[in-house]
């Protein structure tokens, strides 16, 4: 039983090693391009290793703006949800 307890801490120790070159190795291949979103105002979103979602907030006004523009001009229900609004 110690025998399996010392071996699950190896593991362990091991898996949060692994965990950790991981996420550096994930922050460096990504470094230079969340600097420039960053420096752009966008948010940035890790979506996997190596992988980010980049968006500029403003885009959030300019739907804001365009389905206050289709209210106004008395389009039916059910247009203005993401699927519908123009780009």
């Amino acid at each position: 039983m110690a025998e399996m307890l010392h071996v699950t801490e190896r593991v362990s120790r091991i898996r949060s090693c692994v965990s950790g070159w991981l996420a550096r190795a994930d922050r460096a291949l990504c470094a230079d391009q969340d600097e420039r979103a960053r420096q752009y105002g966008w948010t940035v979103t890790k979506t996997g290793f190596g992988s980010r979602r980049y968006r500029d907030p403003r885009f959030d006004a300019l739907k804001a703006a365009r389905l206050a523009e289709l209210r106004a001009a008395g389009e039916p229900a059910g247009v203005g949800d993401d699927r519908h609004v123009p780009a």
